[in-house]
């Protein structure tokens, strides 16, 4: 190789050449434009979604008198449904073998609430004396309830001094319900709510999968139809084992909780046990509230402030075991659930359906779960809600 007259080489297949930008195609501008129309699709749907589930959650908020029933009869169906297929197994048609399991779980229910109706109904008419009998046990809370008294004196003293408008307060009177009419329009609300529930659970049993053969014959295609079917039959096998686990958790908690109380020296131990075992349904809400319950009631019932802590502690113990190791143990890790996301749906669904919707939160958060993560779009909303 040579070189030139200031020394710069002249081969020139070993000067570096510039890559050359290469031209703008219509195709390419197609492309690009088919790009954006997907994006501004994308961001729209996802703005009609959330939309569509604010109006969803708005129309379950207003008819909370019909979707809880209706929820109620799915879960229980769930749970009830492989007691039916397996009375089938032994040729008892599903209607009978549905009417069978309704009268077991109706007995069973009559029988627990003729048993702890009365010790209930003792402590709640204890609720108003509640506080004199704490501050006369715990000198530290005797001040803050003097002061509860002076204040609840002071408005009773505020409503004497205007008896001057009588024309006014008769007004507010006439307008705010007297308990026995609360009590009695929240049981005849209860009461309906709980024959509709079971109405629905024997007929969703008695049926069987031909609802769902007809549900999914009403879809437009195949892949569709394959896709609901497999996300029907997941929801029916995961759900039904993880109300199945949890409930033998449950129930087998509440009944270490009674024995517990039983063997401390509690008055009606059945009762708190049956308590825990439901609260056990709420996660970290639950325990907390159970351990305030207990005790107070220890507070009250023993007379020293040392053992009046020992039924409490205990509590905590066994809470601690039931829920870092026995439920962790059972219950699948794919059923495992963003803690984040469970306070989120206990907060929405206790502002939607009260007590109801705080026991039903986590198994809809667990349906909605398994849901998402069968359908191709939403499985990042299914990683999210599985922590």
């Amino acid at each position: 190789m040579s070189n030139g007259k200031h020394g710069r080489p002249v081969d020139k297949a070993v000067e570096t050449q510039k890559p050359r930008r290469p031209a703008r195609t219509d195709h390419d501008a197609e492309d690009e434009a088919v790009e954006q129309i997907g994006r501004t699709i994308s961001v729209q749907t996802v703005f009609l979604g959330i939309i569509a589930g604010i109006l969803v959650i708005y129309t379950l908020y207003l008819a909370s008198t019909i979707a809880v029933p209706i929820v109620l009869a799915c879960m229980l169906n769930l749970v009830l449904t492989p007691v039916v297929l397996a009375l089938a197994r032994v040729r008892i048609p599903e209607p009978l073998g549905a009417a069978l399991v309704v009268a077991v779980f109706l007995a069973v229910l009559g029988l627990g609430l003729s048993t702890l109706a009365e010790p209930a109904a003792g402590w709640l008419r204890r609720l108003p004396f509640v506080i004199d009998q704490l501050s006369d046990r715990l000198d530290f809370i005797r001040k803050p309830a003097e002061q509860l008294k002076k204040a609840e004196e002071a408005l009773g003293n505020l409503g004497a001094e205007n008896e001057a408008a009588p024309e006014i307060s008769q007004v507010v009177v006439t307008q705010q319900p007297t308990l026995r009419a609360l009590l009695l329009n929240e049981t005849t609300r209860f009461g309906m709510g709980a024959v509709t529930t079971l109405v629905l659970l024997y007929f969703m049993l008695a049926v069987g999968d031909k609802l769902l053969r007809h549900l999914v014959a009403a879809l437009p295609d195949f892949r569709t139809k394959k896709q609901a079917v497999e996300i029907a039959h997941q929801l029916q096998s995961d759900m039904s084992h993880y109300l199945l686990t949890v409930s033998v958790i449950n129930v087998a908690f509440g009944a270490v909780v009674a024995g517990a109380m039983w063997v401390t020296g509690m008055p009606n131990p059945l009762l708190w046990g049956v308590m825990a075992g439901l609260l056990n349904y709420v996660p970290f809400l639950g325990h907390t509230v159970s351990t305030i319950i207990i005790a107070i009631v220890a507070l009250l019932t023993f007379d020293d402030l040392a053992t009046a802590l020992v039924p409490p502690g205990i509590f905590i113990v066994l809470g601690a075991l039931e829920g870092n190791v026995v439920t962790p143990m059972i219950v699948a890790r794919r059923l495992t659930l963003n803690p984040v996301a469970v306070v989120t749906a206990l907060l929405l669904w206790g502002w939607m359906w009260g007590i109801v919707g705080f026991l039903l939160a986590v198994p809809l958060l667990v349906v909605v779960k398994i849901t998402c993560d069968r359908i191709e779009p939403l499985k990042p909303v299914g990683d999210f809600l599985g922590g």
